[in-house]
């Protein structure tokens, strides 16, 4: 009776095999967009940190001061966050310039944590 027919449908075996490939691979997008979604909170935390350094950096070269060699410890208030950041500047072999370092850190505890954004310039007299 069903001898002389072709099959035009999918076995269950093929059904199952296609619904297991597709949650693999559901699996592993979910998988790839919330590590993508954790990760744009410290970039946005590294960008802003960056510019927290760029201004202290700017603000320095702008008001022509020598820099010290012994950190300076401060805050800035930037996209309604506190961002504590030292500076110092560092001698180099020629004595007309020298290296300014801007560490910006998320606490006050500036001399034990780790700074997010580490930026160098040099500054000429």
């Amino acid at each position: 009776m069903f001898r002389g027919r072709k099959n035009k449908g999918m076995t269950l075996l093929e059904v199952l095999i296609a619904l297991a490939v597709f949650a693999l691979t559901g699996g592993a997008l979910i998988n790839s967009v919330m590590t993508s979604l954790n990760n744009v909170g410290s970039l946005e935390e590294m960008y802003l940190a960056e510019m927290v350094a760029n201004n202290v950096l700017s603000e320095q070269m702008l008001i022509k001061k020598w820099p010290s060699n012994s950190w300076i410890t401060n805050k800035m208030e930037l996209a309604d966050r506190v961002w504590y950041y030292r500076y110092r500047g560092q001698n180099t072999q020629d004595p007309n310039f020298k290296s300014l370092q801007v560490e910006v850190f998320l606490t006050a505890r500036t001399s034990t944590d780790t700074p997010i954004v580490i930026l160098n310039t040099y500054v000429s007299r």
